[in-house]
């Protein structure tokens, strides 16, 4: 099911972007959340603007987000590693976000966007845990894996800018609030008492759009 929307939406892609109702756009976002290793967990995407109206110019996407929670230990009283634990949480997510532009785009060489955003995620966790003996070695292993389904909303704010006028390729930075929650599966996997929440995180990132059609001399 994943693999035939990213084909159809690769496609439309390809098929209208030399009319230029459709650009295409590759990004990549990073959110801050202390729960996670070195605090972020990123997000890769990819998709197409259509050109409908002056301000608005709806985008449908496929993207991916990889994230790893901070490991834990359990220890005995002198101190000593008895078991560990570890997980991981990727996503793959179907979007639709009917963009907003504020600004006049056939005057304007840059403008700010806003970007509301629908996601369908397909959600999966993987945790594991290892048990250590008095000589440190590994006795155990045990794995877990958990998949989810979820729906979520997310918005975000952008600065759209022209690269120069002999490139017609444009860059978006984007200030992003997510609202994919990656907690519904990890929280089944690791032995925990905390609870992981990525509901309405912040992050930073960028969608490069390409230009197809030759730019007439």
């Amino acid at each position: 099911m994943r693999k035939k929307i990213l084909i159809i939406v690769l496609l439309l892609c390809y098929h209208y972007s030399n009319s230029q109702i459709v650009r295409p756009y590759a990004g990549f976002v990073t959110y801050l959340h202390t729960d996670f290793s070195s605090s972020v967990f990123l997000s890769l995407k990819t998709g197409g603007e259509f050109k409908l109206l002056k301000n608005l110019r709806p985008e449908i996407e496929v993207s991916g987000i990889i994230g790893a929670p901070e490991e834990f230990e359990r220890k005995t009283e002198n101190n000593i590693v008895y078991e560990k634990y570890s997980s991981s949480a990727t996503a793959v997510n179907f979007s639709i976000c009917p963009k907003i532009i504020l600004g006049n785009t056939d005057e304007l060489s840059s403008y700010f966007v806003i970007l509301p955003k629908y996601s369908i995620s397909n959600i999966e966790a993987h945790g594991k845990r290892e048990t250590f003996n008095n000589a440190g070695l590994v006795v155990k292993n045990d794995t877990k894996i958990e998949k989810v389904w979820d729906q979520s909303f997310g918005i975000g704010i952008g600065y759209n800018f022209n690269l120069s006028d002999e490139n017609p390729d444009s860059l978006c930075i984007i200030l992003d609030l997510q609202g994919v929650e990656l907690g519904k599966a990890l929280d089944k996997v690791r032995e925990s008492e905390s609870r992981i929440t990525t509901k309405w995180t912040f992050g930073l990132g960028f969608n490069y759009y390409f230009n197809l059609k030759k730019k007439k001399s």
